[in-house]
């Protein structure tokens, strides 16, 4: 069985995953903290966690029926390029149970290195209703101040484990210099007045969520959500330090006519 192939390779393939995702193994203190919200089981039935073995190594969102949105660091290492060693779970809050367990099937990376966008082919369609992609020509979500959320199963900030039940946090825009953004499609965005990062270690590849309406006090949208970007890789050290905020990888313009040329 392929689910037990892959449990036999958890072993050796965990130095990759952690390299790829972002695990941080310097050994320095942690700074800051990141504390989400409990998501409620089916408020988020898009969101995806890819896993090989037992992990939870990045997040996704499902944005058609066989395809996931995700970061193409998180698979590009080791044994870790191999997607016949990968599952994806959808539809659960909790990444150890629940929603649908499905198989993947092919990579598809966006063929420029400095870009971090993948999409993930699944062996068999998801039954669940997937999140909208951005429209190519929509630039709201990029511009400082706009409002959106993301969500993951990323540390707090104070551990190196992964955490069992999604959490969403609240996201602003902001300007290029609050990371290293202004380049291929690279924009910044952190949790509100100035707090910094809001996403932690095997939060990557976690979709930037965003809805023209905006989003009630428990995360609900008020128009259609659509999904404007994916977490680019990051390190445990910068995980909710004040001022520094995340790399954010747009899907839309060229970017989201690479996407719906794949999945069409």
């Amino acid at each position: 069985m392929r689910f037990e192939r892959i449990l036999a390779a958890a072993a050796i393939a965990a130095i990759a995953l952690l390299s790829s995702c972002g695990f941080n193994s310097s050994g320095s203190d942690q700074t800051g903290t990141v504390v989400g919200t409990t998501a409620k089981p089916g408020q988020f039935p898009w969101m995806a966690s890819t896993q090989l073995g037992e992990g939870a190594p990045c997040g996704g969102s499902l944005i058609a029926p066989t395809w996931v949105l995700t970061g193409k660091h998180c698979h590009q290492t080791g044994l870790a390029a191999d997607p016949e060693r990968w599952q994806v779970r959808i539809g659960s809050v909790d990444r150890n149970d629940g929603g649908e367990l499905i198989d993947a099937k092919t990579f598809v990376d966006y063929p420029d290195d400095d870009v971090d966008l993948a999409l993930i082919e699944l062996e068999k369609p998801a039954t669940v209703q997937p999140l909208e992609l951005i429209p190519a020509n929509e630039t709201k979500p990029y511009q400082p101040g706009a409002k959106a959320i993301t969500l993951g199963w990323g540390t707090d900030g104070n551990s190196k484990t992964a955490a069992q039940y999604l959490d969403w946090n609240e996201q602003v825009t902001a300007g290029n210099d609050t990371c290293k953004g202004g380049q291929n499609g690279v924009f910044c965005a952190g949790r509100p007045s100035g707090q910094g990062s809001a996403t932690c270690t095997f939060d990557s590849g976690a979709p930037y969520v965003w809805a023209d309406q905006g989003f009630t006090s428990d995360g609900t949208p008020r128009s259609t959500p659509y999904v404007a970007g994916t977490l680019r890789g990051l390190f445990n050290e910068s995980c909710g330090v004040p001022g520094q905020d995340d790399d954010w990888q747009a899907a839309n313009a060229a970017y989201g006519d690479w996407i719906r040329q794949q999945i069409k």
